[in-house]
């Protein structure tokens, strides 16, 4: 009897974990089913379609930057960069642990052109561990380039290689800013 009571037990703690399981496989299943609705939606121009459901997915999986970017990028291409950038931001706000959640923002002012707005978004997360996506080292170097900064565009693009030392086009980039140093002097 106390085996059965026992096994009982057992049984009746691991259903949470399988319901909580197939919850959670049904969610996977209907992300997808909107994901590939979304292509077709796309395919076929229909971007207010896209904007909506990808607003959906955004509010049911914020800390998921592929639908953060997607939906920011949807945004800014008809012509709603406000709305963009306050999902960046509130994407930002969301995960502030995660060494890519400034990426987004940096990267739509990086493309505006505004240089100085890029350095404050990303200097920190390029410091974390996991170090974000070479992207944000990328145009983090970029913007010091642009903004006249070239030591600071030298030491980011130095702080990449150490951890991409195959990259060539950085290796070229920080030749470029090595340059522009002497040329100054």
């Amino acid at each position: 009897m106390k085996r059965l009571l026992l096994m009982g037990a057992l049984i009746l703690a691991a259903l949470p974990s399988v319901a909580q399981n197939r919850v959670d496989d049904i969610w996977d299943a209907a992300a997808n089913r909107m994901s590939n609705q979304n292509d077709r939606w796309f395919k076929d121009g229909d971007f207010p379609k896209c904007i909506q459901s990808l607003r959906m997915l955004n509010q049911l999986f914020p800390n998921n930057e592929e639908i953060v970017t997607n939906l920011g990028w949807l945004l800014e291409s008809t012509q709603q960069p406000a709305e963009a950038l306050a999902v960046y931001i509130r994407f930002k706000n969301n995960n502030p642990n995660d060494p890519n959640a400034t990426f987004p923002e940096a990267f739509f002012y990086f493309n505006k052109k505004l240089w100085a707005k890029v350095p404050p978004l990303l200097e920190q997360s390029v410091k974390k561990k996991p170090a974000p996506h070479p992207n944000s080292f990328r145009i983090l170097a970029h913007s010091y380039d642009r903004l006249g900064r070239l030591t600071d565009s030298k030491r980011t693009w130095e702080a990449y290689l150490k951890m991409n030392p195959g990259d060539e086009a950085a290796k070229a980039n920080l030749r470029k800013v090595e340059n522009k140093i002497k040329d100054s002097k």
